[in-house]
């Protein structure tokens, strides 16, 4: 009795640490496309151009939106198909591809239409968010977390 009474409490622990562990994202792996949090204003530059429009820190192109804050790339984010992650996920994806691609979600936010889903990077420097209206991914920020 006493022998399964400590087997079933050592599974237990390990199923419960394992559900701690966070996603562990590799920080080359949050971007859009080429772009990326902490990449210079001149990178940004040289491989888009100027964009659209500028509204103080935060920059308009076709396809995405940038904020930069002192010549740094602090966030990036799309709501079109244009653009997608290094490992191919993007807009108009199922969410099922999420876990496929990145692993459980370090946070998962529900509202009242949506879901986010957030991972962040090994050092917890970076993350990527992802907006889900009824299952498809209609969103994607990258962001330096602060």
């Amino acid at each position: 009795m006493r022998l399964k009474f400590f087997a079933a409490l050592i599974c237990g622990a390990i199923i419960f640490s394992s559900s701690l562990s966070l996603a562990a994202v590799d920080g080359s792996k949050i971007a859009l496309d080429k772009i990326f949090p902490g990449m210079s204003e001149t990178e940004l530059l040289n491989a888009y151009g100027q964009p659209g429009y500028r509204d103080g820190d935060e920059w308009i192109y076709q396809n995405f939106k940038v904020e930069v804050e002192r010549g740094i790339v602090e966030e990036v984010s799309t709501t079109g198909t244009a653009l997608a992650t290094p490992n191919g996920v993007r807009v108009g994806q199922a969410a099922t591809v999420l876990n496929s691609t990145f692993g459980s979600a370090d946070k998962v936010d529900h509202d009242y239409n949506d879901v986010e889903y957030e991972y962040y990077s090994n050092d917890g420097s970076k993350k990527i968010e992802f907006k889900v209206v009824n299952g498809v991914i209609t969103k994607i920020k990258c962001k330096i977390r602060d």
